[in-house]
């Protein structure tokens, strides 16, 4: 499969023509990578809409963060997909391709970060996922593809802003320009809310960890110390039996 990115946002949507996915795109193409960080957030579960396309368009992208490349991979992830349980030929081949791209070191900048409380969720969504299809059967002989290692695990890096500068588009003018901006304003805010409550979700995820531990540790300390008085009462007999 070829390794070209998309020269133009022309070029891409040609074939297939979206206007808001197209506009969106135009207005990303001056911003930077943490604004795509927060859109591609707020794009997430949202596969199918016009402004989804513009997720395909950054496969396609050279300056795509690494970090934002799991991301990208995790708005863009379709379980069923993944599984082979479900058709979808176009969202099945960017899954693919994005993958393929990640390790083979299309995306060459890594310059964000990855958070702990993302790399959870992200683990914590595969591993629910892979477990419910076990569980019903589903031999994993017939996933599209082996998700890579790197797209559950935190990544060092710069922390993305919650309110990064923006920029205005080279290209978009007029209405155009104003229905881009106010759509990627929009999908910013919902990126805001996704990590929110991303970060809720892992908070959540280690206290239950960490209580697990914790009663397992007592469990430890209480068969310990049980174990400890059933020797001693034992040894106390076996010396009063030799006349100690």
């Amino acid at each position: 499969m070829g390794m070209a990115q998309h020269g133009t946002v022309e070029a891409f949507f040609e074939a297939a023509p979206a206007d808001s996915g197209a506009c969106l795109s135009e207005w990303l193409a001056a911003q930077s990578q943490e604004v795509w960080a927060h859109v591609i957030r707020g794009l997430e579960r949202q596969g199918g809409t016009p402004e989804a396309r513009a997720l395909e368009w950054m496969v396609g992208r050279r300056e795509l963060d690494r970090s934002n490349a799991v991301r990208l991979f995790w708005s863009l992830f379709n379980a069923e997909v993944w599984m082979g349980t479900r058709e979808d030929e176009r969202l099945a081949a960017v899954m693919t391709r994005l993958v393929e791209r990640f390790e083979a070191g299309f995306y060459t900048v890594q310059a964000l970060e990855v958070t702990r409380a993302e790399a959870f969720c992200f683990r914590h969504r595969l591993r629910r996922v892979v477990r419910r299809a076990r569980f019903e059967g589903w031999d994993e002989g017939g996933a599209l593809f082996v998700i890579p290692n790197a797209f559950v695990r935190p990544m060092p890096g710069l922390p993305v802003g919650e309110a990064p500068g923006l920029h205005p588009s080279r290209s978009l003018t007029g209405e155009a320009r104003r229905a881009a901006e106010g759509l990627g304003a929009g999908l910013m805010v919902a990126g805001r809310g996704v990590m929110a409550a991303r970060r809720r979700e892992a908070l959540r995820g280690w206290c239950k960890l960490r209580v697990l531990q914790g009663a397992a540790l007592a469990g430890l300390v209480v068969a310990g110390a049980g174990s400890w008085a059933f020797l001693n009462h034992d040894m106390r007999m076996m010396l009063a039996m030799v006349g100690y």
